[in-house]
């Protein structure tokens, strides 16, 4: 591997988990990055000559208690997460901040994104949206929380959703699911917290690949990975559930499954200075 361009990005790095390549009509190709937190929301860079990498937009974030992390491109259209927190940082775990959702932006002017609508998934139990999935231009499959969902513990405030955004300036929800127990009022009782290192029983990454649209493949943090039918996108339903946690410390990242081999790699994210919550599983 061999680097052959490289853009300081107007002095401001620190690139989240949102990267996008969109194809623009004229010819261009420009690779959307998501900031990992404020001041920054997203950045525009030309890369059609890969070795001239040139930014052509940048955008600022509202306050400093929201980060948007997360986005995707499909066509014009690009979906960007917002995720509140508290005054102390990143990880100072805050409900009820605003704002907390998905804006949806017309980007066929790259240098000049507009917005077309806002999802708004705030509340006094939520922090909004940690990332989402978009690939078919249709629904967008996101880690978030609600303004009607009162989780049973503070660090559980994130599950599946799925938007349909086929009509873009009114996106709508269709369907939702949580881990049993984690939501007031579910007849399952509150989920077994981890005695290592509590992270919660939220989603992660919401996956949900063109070859298998029927099934989502969320990391769900101290729930392990879990796979839902979706074919009823009202009605989601749990196939299956693993985890290792206990023994080892949780945080599922990612599930990344490989169709033609019939394997599954998942990946858990270490979240502590210093490798404290290792070991983490691969």
């Amino acid at each position: 591997m061999k680097l052959i361009g490289h853009d300081r990005l107007l002095e401001y790095g620190g690139i989240g988990e949102g990267m996008a390549i969109q194809e623009v009509k004229d010819g261009r190709r420009i690779m959307w990055l998501a900031h990992e937190g404020p001041p920054k929301n997203f950045t525009g860079v030309d890369v059609t000559d890969p070795r001239k990498p040139k930014v052509i937009c940048q955008t600022e974030l509202p306050h400093k208690q929201v980060r948007s992390n997360s986005l995707e491109v499909t066509g014009d259209i690009m979906a960007v997460a917002y995720q509140s927190f508290g005054p102390q940082g990143l990880f100072d775990h805050k409900l009820g901040v605003e704002p907390a959702g998905i804006e949806l932006f017309d980007i066929s002017d790259p240098e000049n994104p507009k917005t077309i609508s806002f999802f708004d998934c705030s509340g006094p139990g939520s922090m909004g949206v940690h990332q989402l999935w978009f690939v078919d231009g249709e629904y967008i499959h996101a880690s978030a929380g609600a303004p009607d969902f009162k989780p049973t513990n503070d660090l559980d405030c994130q599950f599946y959703r799925c938007i349909d955004i086929r009509n873009p300036s009114k996106p709508e929800e269709v369907g939702r699911w949580w881990y049993p127990g984690t939501c007031e009022g579910d007849s399952a009782p509150p989920p077994p917290r981890n005695p290592l290192f509590d992270s919660g029983y939220r989603t992660h990454n919401t996956n949900v690949y063109p070859d298998h649209p029927d099934r989502a493949y969320l990391g769900y943090l101290d729930g392990g990975t879990v796979i839902l039918d979706i074919s009823d996108k009202a009605h989601p339903k749990m196939v299956t559930n693993w985890s290792p946690h206990p023994p080892f410390p949780g945080f599922t990242h990612t599930a990344l499954p490989l169709f033609s081999r019939d394997l599954m790699i998942v990946s858990d994210e270490c979240v502590r200075d210093g490798g404290a919550d290792w070991p983490k599983l691969t």
